[in-house]
């Protein structure tokens, strides 16, 4: 319990910093293609739900 608590402090304190040097969208834009990266290369793909007959 005590190692959660340090992890969700942790994150909010970086998560806040992010926010007040305005690089927030820099760090969500790298974690979010890093996690696509990453599902990638383990054999997830994307597909579009229209399809046309």
């Amino acid at each position: 319990m005590k190692r959660l608590k340090f992890w969700v402090l942790l994150f909010l304190i970086f998560f806040t910093m992010n926010f007040l040097t305005g690089c927030a969208l820099l760090l969500v834009g790298g974690l979010a293609g890093t996690t696509g990266y990453l599902a990638a290369k383990q054999g997830y793909g994307v597909q579009s739900p229209v399809t046309k007959k």
